[in-house]
């Protein structure tokens, strides 16, 4: 079992907050309208598949919880440095993460617009109706 309390010590009163498990459900319910959103939403699908918490993650790359916790929510514009880190430490090539993120951005996107057309034939038929 991996144990985070003696790895490092408590900075300041952001360090003794730890965040717990995520639901796994929670993997699919991050935003990816966006590249740093969907580069957020795979950096949490990867954790939360490995069972890591933003504490595990934050020690095994070197980045601080909250920092983590930003990119996650899509809140931050990752520089190259911090996603070579984060793919280093879930053991995929760095072409394999950003596909991840590609994939899950351009699935998000093609789901959105496929969302709008059926709400615009929606109303168009609804419009012949009347």
């Amino acid at each position: 079992m991996f144990s985070i309390k003696n790895t490092f010590k408590l900075r300041n009163a952001d360090d003794a907050v730890v965040a717990g498990k995520v639901s796994k459900k929670l993997k699919y319910k991050r935003k990816a309208e966006t590249l740093k959103q969907a580069i957020g939403a795979v950096v949490t699908q990867l954790r939360v598949e490995r069972d890591w918490s933003q504490a595990e993650l934050s020690v095994r790359s070197g980045y601080g919880r909250p920092w983590i916790s930003q990119l996650e929510n899509g809140k931050v514009n990752p520089r190259l440095e911090l996603i070579i880190a984060f793919a280093d430490t879930f053991k995929l090539t760095l072409s394999q993460f950003f596909a991840r993120a590609e994939r899950k951005h351009l699935k998000r996107k093609s789901s959105a617009l496929s969302l709008a057309k059926s709400k615009k034939k929606t109303a168009g038929a609804k419009a012949r109706l009347i």
